[in-house]
């Protein structure tokens, strides 16, 4: 099989299933007084890659860029950075960086959280208006600090306490909520989506590369499809259909820029069987064919 995207799956133990796990970043030792009692991430992280999990960044002291998905954040002082599952991403720091690395499953928040909304009702979890970054002020991070101290202490004990440490996974992830509202534009301060819009986008992310056809996620949450494309449009800002479209061409555009794949062996990958309606589509999407895409991208990163 022709070589894909590096994905790293989320390595657990057999008794701890829900999963999380804290790292500290690898060139953090620089930047410490003492030893932290913390594994360094174990994951190849120099070259772009994604995983199967969600993962915070929380970024304490350091700079550099951070590019998630074509889209480049700088490294300015204090902030949280959000990764959902399937974005390819590249860390690039400028010296020491000093933080925590949080990665855990969906599973894992929503059993020890059962009271919390969705993931993608979570500012930098959603499809609209994402904040894939938020700064810090220095009072906020030194809030993020403390419960990460905290979180830690409990993560590292022998018979670590696991309901613990996902209450602290949800009083994190609700601050960060907090905070980012403060930095949304007004119009986006009444953003809320109904169930399901929400159940219609937790299945996409499941399921957007081999189900293509809106009618099989309205079968899925018993609405008809029509109804369905309709809530989507109006809570999104496009169709269901074209929800889908764009989650299939970020997914082409990451194989197009990350791998050798040729077009007709991404569009058997994305379970489109005719790789001419792929191109086709492709073009139609972004005025250029995917071997044109990819040459532009590669010839501008290179400049």
């Amino acid at each position: 099989m022709t070589e894909r995207i590096p994905t790293h799956q989320l390595l657990t133990d057999k008794a701890s299933i829900p999963a999380l796990k804290i790292f500290r970043f690898k060139n953090s030792d620089q930047l410490d007084s003492e030893p932290s009692p913390l594994p360094i991430t174990p994951l190849p992280t120099d070259s772009p890659h994604r995983h199967s999990y969600y993962e915070i960044l929380f970024i304490e002291q350091g700079s550099g860029f951070h590019e998630i998905d074509f889209l480049t954040y700088p490294i300015q002082g204090p902030g949280l950075h959000f990764l959902m599952p399937g974005q390819v991403h590249l860390l690039t720091l400028q010296g020491p960086c000093q933080g925590f690395i949080i990665a855990f499953s969906e599973e894992y928040f929503s059993f020890y959280n059962p009271d919390s909304p969705g993931m993608t009702n979570f500012p930098f979890f959603r499809a609209k208006q994402r904040q894939a970054v938020i700064p810090l002020a220095d009072s906020e991070r030194k809030y993020f600090h403390n419960v990460m101290e905290n979180m830690v202490s409990d993560h590292l004990l022998p018979a670590s306490e696991q309901l613990l440490t996902g209450k602290y996974l949800g009083l994190l992830l609700q601050k960060g909520a907090s905070i980012a509202r403060k930095h949304e534009p007004e119009s986006a301060l009444t953003f809320a989506l109904p169930e399901l819009v929400v159940q219609f986008q937790e299945l996409t992310e499941k399921r957007y590369q081999s189900q293509h056809d809106v009618q099989s996620y309205a079968d899925t949450i018993g609405v008809s499809a029509d109804y369905l494309s309709k809530s989507v449009k109006k809570h999104l800002g496009v169709s269901a259909g074209e929800y889908l479209q764009t989650k299939l061409l970020m997914e082409a555009k990451r194989l197009l820029v990350f791998t050798p794949m040729s077009s007709k062996e991404i569009a058997y990958t994305l379970h489109i069987e005719d790789p001419s309606y792929f191109g086709r589509l492709f073009k139609r999407k972004t005025g250029l064919t995917p071997n044109e895409y990819r040459q532009s991208v590669r010839k501008s990163a290179t400049i």
